[in-house]
């Protein structure tokens, strides 16, 4: 199953990175720095596609 876990390089997003590959599932690890922007909405699209599941462990940003 292919998976998307955005805010995937922060604390919580890796671990759950690292759980669902070692479960065998296909995950895409979404953040910016891996080129997938759900602000900005860069690389969104083609790292959706074919998923089945989304999860989101981001941070939300707030205007200050």
């Amino acid at each position: 199953m292919k998976i998307v876990v955005i805010g995937a390089t922060g604390l919580i997003g890796s671990r759950v990175v690292t759980k669902l590959r070692q479960h065998g599932d296909e995950v895409v690890a979404g953040s910016p720095n891996t080129g997938v922007n759900s602000i900005t909405g860069e690389g969104l699209a083609e790292a959706m596609k074919g998923a089945s599941v989304v999860i989101d462990v981001s941070n939300a940003p707030h205007a200050g």
